[in-house]
């Protein structure tokens, strides 16, 4: 009898080692396939948008949505109608919201500096509401962006 009861205790001390192992391997496995909003590695393609919006009249959203297509190598030039008001600090805003890493630098005039550091340079402290924008980048990685009115 003494044997018996021994038995039961290893066979249940071996069916317990089996389910843990069984969830640390399932576990294993759903936690390579969660996503994670955050570790985002491919960027959203707005190449259509920045074409299909290109010489028409935008808003904020939209030019948000054309900083992030420069920001992302996807777009090069673009010139727009703007149909609210824009400041340094809107645009400030709006990079930092996309890299935090890029910096917003304000220029005298509407050229690029001849050294790429992958900023976004623009030479306005306010657009009004109905004048035209320009974004322009060099079409190589990381370039920086022009941004005039």
């Amino acid at each position: 009898m003494k044997g018996l009861t021994l038995n039961y205790v290893f066979l249940s001390l071996i069916v317990l080692v089996f389910i843990v192992v069984a969830i640390a391997i399932l576990r294993h496995f759903y936690e390579q396939t969660n996503i994670d909003q955050d570790g985002i590695t491919h960027p959203i393609d707005v190449r259509y948008t920045c074409i299909q919006l290109n010489n028409t009249e935008i808003n904020f959203q939209d030019f948000q949505d054309i900083i992030y297509g420069f920001l992302t190598d996807q777009c090069n030039d673009f010139s727009a109608k703007i149909d609210q008001s824009i400041t340094l600090s809107d645009v400030n805003r709006a990079v930092k919201a996309i890299d935090k890493s890029v910096e917003v630098i304000k220029i005298n005039e509407c050229v690029l500096p001849s050294v790429n550091s992958h900023s976004v340079y623009l030479n306005f402290s306010k657009v009004e509401e109905g004048r035209n924008i320009y974004l322009g980048r060099r079409e190589i990685d990381n370039s920086d962006l022009l941004i005039c009115d």
